[in-house]
């Protein structure tokens, strides 16, 4: 077994939590609690969210056009007070995901109606919008953290899954705009089975080390364009491959792996959460599984549902979603070709509630 090297990630974690408290000190207040709340058994996810699927790429890999529409849509004001019940609980952090949310008419408004003072917020965008202005900007108005994908070093791989002549040159630059603007800068990159070890992906580590970016990974699922597809998942070989990496470039994260002292695994629910445009919450962005809506019924009652559910209410070795195949075949398989999410309701029974009851 590949053990992971905690402490070469320690002085930069430091530095990034006493920028928070300088920042956003009641931000700041909320995450050093986590630990405790953690050991209650309470839930401190981050939660990506899509305000809009409104993209201006075609990615290979999307699956967000399986989701579908519904006349009711997530509005402001409904965000002000999904944000008040997130805060009411402790919670401390936000991803605006998409869609593309630089191409957003009204992201000022979704970030203002976070409260970013009460938020960490991190924003994943493609790269192509970002301007040194635009990167200024963001900082300016609450934005703590950009995620730039970056799927490829090769630009002529990047594009076969993009799909845009010149998006490689914008991706890159959009990196240095916005860690000259201040904010924490990432690398969103999907790793498949086929792409994992590979000279690329040891490239872009050490161009994410070297340059002082997140290397993000984002391990491929069986969904979207590759729905069903379980030979993109990546292997036991591969993820020693990832943490042999890792441990020679801190810069490379799973959300699997040691990060702030903290060793735990898979935390969907638990550490993480997806709300769509239509008011589901998610497990994860890659479960299609909605765990109840926020237009009808509170927050909190939706994130106890969900504890409920054995898989959830436990962290787990693995990644449910990309690596799991018990779970992947015999769950998440249940959402293959069918209208996105679908309920609980559909995807367990009373054997997987602890309680033996699904309601």
């Amino acid at each position: 077994m590949i053990k992971i090297n905690e402490e070469s990630r320690k002085p930069v974690e430091n530095a990034r939590r006493a920028k928070l408290k300088a920042e956003k000190p009641l931000v700041y207040e909320k995450i050093i609690k986590y630990d405790e709340k953690v050991a209650r058994g309470e839930c401190t996810a981050i939660i990506d969210f899509c305000f809009d699927y409104k993209c201006n790429m075609h990615c290979e890999h999307c699956c967000n056009l399986s989701f579908e529409k519904r006349e009711r849509e997530m509005t402001l004001e409904d965000l002000k007070d999904f944000a008040r019940q997130a805060d009411d609980l402790g919670l401390a952090q936000f991803n605006i995901s998409g869609g593309e949310p630089l191409a957003f008419d009204n992201l000022d408004d979704i970030i203002a109606a976070l409260d970013p003072q009460k938020f960490h917020i991190a924003i994943s965008s493609n790269g192509l919008l970002l301007t040194e202005e635009k990167a200024k900007h963001l900082k300016e108005v609450g934005v703590d953290k950009i995620r730039i994908s970056l799927d490829s070093f090769d630009e002529e791989k990047y594009k076969q899954t993009r799909g845009q002549n010149g998006a490689y040159d914008k991706a890159i630059q959009a990196l240095f705009y916005a860690k000259e603007a201040g904010m924490q800068t990432g690398i969103n990159t999907v790793i498949s089975h086929q792409s994992c070890q590979t000279p690329e992906t040891e490239a872009l580590a050490k161009f994410a080390n070297d340059n002082g970016f997140n290397l993000d990974i984002l391990i491929a699922r069986a969904i979207g364009a590759w729905e069903g597809k379980e030979e993109v998942l990546i292997t036991k070989q591969d993820d020693d491959y990832l943490k042999e990496l890792r441990n020679k470039y801190p810069a490379l994260m799973r959300d699997t792996y040691p990060s702030y002292g903290q060793d735990r695994g898979c935390g969907t629910v638990r550490h993480i959460l997806h709300l769509t445009k239509y008011g589901d919450i998610l497990p994860c962005a890659f479960i299609h599984i909605s765990i109840g809506n926020i237009f009808e019924e509170p927050l909190k009652d939706i994130i106890e549902r969900g504890l409920r559910i054995k898989w959830f209410n436990e962290y787990q070795p693995l990644c449910l979603s990309g690596e799991h195949k018990n779970f992947i075949r015999n769950y998440m398989s249940k959402f293959y070709g069918k209208p996105l999410p679908i309920s609980y309701k559909e995807a367990f029974t009373a054997e997987d509630f602890i309680d033996g009851v699904v309601r």
